[in-house]
């Protein structure tokens, strides 16, 4: 448990939410203001669950992996994998009867990008503080 960054799995519950919010916006049904919340947090909650099992995969794995190239692709990757599964396994649960399959696609198409972009961001982020760290090292170093 202590290899698990839990920075992560909190990113992965508001990220959640926000695809609820999304999915809110593609869902054109009539429905309560009080089934959308559930439906958003319910997202957020699926996010929390994938965030944990991505990151704990992600610490099962050898350390000569340690490369950040290496284990941001592995971990999007098996993020991706497990959004998918669960996704489809929420749709298929709760929507017994399919029959716009082409819908059911485009709203797991929606989530699956909205996540590789979320992953590409946070490597993003990760690579611009590894600039700034060592140009401050590198300041030091000068002073």
């Amino acid at each position: 448990m202590e290899k698990i960054n839990v920075q992560n799995m909190i990113k992965s519950f508001f990220l959640g939410l926000f695809i609820g919010v999304v999915l809110q916006f593609i869902d054109q049904g009539e429905a309560l203001f009080s089934y959308r919340l559930l439906v958003v947090l319910a997202s957020g909650s699926i996010g929390f669950l994938i965030g944990l099992m991505t990151e704990w995969l992600t610490s099962k794995l050898p350390i000569r992996m340690a490369n950040a190239k290496t284990y941001f692709f592995v971990n999007n990757l098996i993020a991706l994998v497990l959004t998918a599964l669960l996704m489809s396994a929420v749709i298929l649960i709760t929507n017994r009867n399919l029959e716009n399959k082409g819908g059911f696609v485009s709203i797991v198409l929606i989530v699956l990008g909205i996540v590789c972009i979320a992953n590409l961001l946070d490597y993003g982020w990760y690579r611009r503080a590894q600039h700034k760290l060592k140009t401050f090292q590198a300041s030091l170093k000068d002073k």
